[in-house]
């Protein structure tokens, strides 16, 4: 049974992407923060993360980015399912094929564990494939902590 931490600070979405999860038999870790997502990790690595962008204290983007900067969690798949448009995150799937962008308004069961089925299936097929981080510049950085700032 596959393993997918949830990182969403709305209790609602919590039991969407629970109900989703679990008539397909994956086993999931609810989590609530960016903080809380980094304490659970050092118990369990998740197979894939489920990822808010717009939440308090640390957001999606700066989430994200630590993910992606420790060696054994570099090639976590990550699903970022976010109120804002895709266009704003372009700029991270482009260089990293475990990455997968759903917007809120378009969440549906199918198109969810489509979702997870195909980036979980690509990271047991490559394992050896490390995302890589784009550069970001300091305006880019800026830019990024704008648009993760507010509650969704």
């Amino acid at each position: 049974m596959k393993t997918i931490m949830i990182i969403e600070n709305n209790e609602t979405y919590h039991n969407i992407y629970k109900a989703m999860l679990k008539s397909h038999n994956y086993k999931f870790i609810q989590t609530y923060d960016g903080y809380e997502a980094m304490e659970k990790m050092d118990e369990t690595t998740p197979d894939l993360i489920i990822l808010d962008m717009l939440m308090d204290m640390i957001t999606g983007d700066t989430f994200f980015m630590y993910l992606r900067n420790i060696p054994e969690y570099a090639s976590i798949p990550v699903i970022i399912i976010s109120s804002a448009p895709e266009r704003l995150y372009n700029h991270l799937r482009i260089t990293d094929p475990n990455l997968a962008f759903i917007e809120k308004r378009f969440l549906d069961r199918e198109i969810l564990i489509g979702e997870i089925d195909k980036k979980i299936s690509f990271h047991e097929n490559n394992k050896g494939i490390v995302s890589r981080l784009p550069d970001i510049t300091a305006s880019g950085a800026k830019n990024a902590c704008v648009i993760g700032s507010s509650n969704n």
